[in-house]
């Protein structure tokens, strides 16, 4: 797994929690890093490191939330439609939540200030 930064963690409910900051000069880019984190925390639930973090995560359902501050707003929400409703469907993904003991589910959440 590679390195991802997670803002900060919510307990009861477990969020994993990314903090985005704009302006975006270069929308394209900074979805592709988004993407990246995403994706890091996806890994961080199913591979149990977040659990070796925060034991008492272990077998809860985890949201991962992007809590967004002035970024353009229709890219990133069409961004993350796509993302969130399909990530978890790619076989290796939906595998691999299946059978990880360390993570019940996970959802996803955008909001925007």
């Amino acid at each position: 797994m590679s390195e991802v930064t997670i803002d900060f963690i919510v307990r009861d409910p477990w969020r994993m929690v990314l903090v985005e900051e704009g302006p975006w000069e270069d929308v394209a880019s900074n979805l592709r890093r988004v993407q990246s984190r995403l994706y890091g925390c996806i890994d961080a639930a199913i591979d149990g490191h977040l659990a070796q973090q925060f034991p008492e995560s272990n077998g809860k359902h985890v949201t991962v939330q992007l809590d967004c501050y002035s970024v353009p707003q229709e890219d990133v929400s069409k961004f993350f439609e796509a993302f969130s409703s399909s990530v978890l469907l790619i076989p290796d993904y939906k595998d691999a939540l299946q059978s990880s003991s360390f993570v019940a589910g996970i959802d996803f959440q955008v909001s925007f200030a």
